[in-house]
């Protein structure tokens, strides 16, 4: 009976695990600490950033570029038309990585610009990274972020326009949406162009190329 009972209340507390989303995040003891140093890095780097930019960030690391690619010519075209008001850098470093998991990276649009790396490597990079994301339900997603904007408003509770910030992300998952643009003030203030790219296709494909050029 009691290996009976025991295997009961696996069962259960497996069932817990699976239905309540982000339990399993509260077993991580690093979570806490790796969203608030990806938070620092962000508002150290990026002081003009809102709450908004923020969401963004973490949300991209969840689920990448998929949601802005409808079909690879207009994503290839989109590219080249950007790449014509691209300046110079836009970013503190050519590669940042995003959210508290680093699953992916900003790749900076200067790095094609600089010749660094080729227009066909990498947008084959990119357009690979768009089928690496497991896009979480939006329940779990934002059960996720409520933990994630509960640490960022306690490292930075004089925020500009959070609670208004808030309600806007709020809104945007009930009505079963996540994606977000940059605010206006983070946009004004670091014109960003970046695509972002899967950590293992940039470490594989794109990281090798940059090197060579750094020897």
């Amino acid at each position: 009976m009691n290996i009976l009972r025991s295997l009961i209340l696996a069962c259960v507390f497996s069932a817990i695990f699976v239905l309540l989303p982000g339990a399993a995040l509260a077993q991580d003891g690093n979570f806490q600490e790796r969203v608030e140093k990806a938070a620092k890095w962000q508002m150290e780097n990026y002081p003009k950033s809102r709450l908004l930019d923020l969401y963004k960030n973490f949300f991209q690391d969840k689920f990448g570029p998929g949601h802005i690619v409808a079909d690879t010519a207009s994503a290839g075209a989109y590219i080249r038309r950007e790449l014509t008001v691209v300046k110079g850098k836009s970013q503190v470093d050519y590669v940042e990585t995003t959210g508290w998991e680093g699953k992916f990276v900003r790749v900076d649009m200067a790095l094609l610009k600089d010749r660094i790396v080729s227009y066909p490597a990498f947008f084959d990079a990119f357009i690979k990274s768009t089928g690496e994301a497991e896009f979480p339900g939006i329940e779990q997603w934002s059960v996720e972020w409520k933990r994630i904007e509960s640490i960022v408003l306690q490292l930075y509770p004089q925020i500009p326009n959070a609670s208004e910030d808030s309600a806007s992300i709020d809104k945007l998952l009930r009505g079963g949406n996540y994606a977000i643009h940059h605010s206006e003030e983070y946009s004004k203030a670091y014109n960003p162009h970046y695509r972002l790219i899967s950590r293992k296709i940039y470490e594989n494909s794109l990281k090798p190329l940059i090197e060579s050029q750094n020897k």
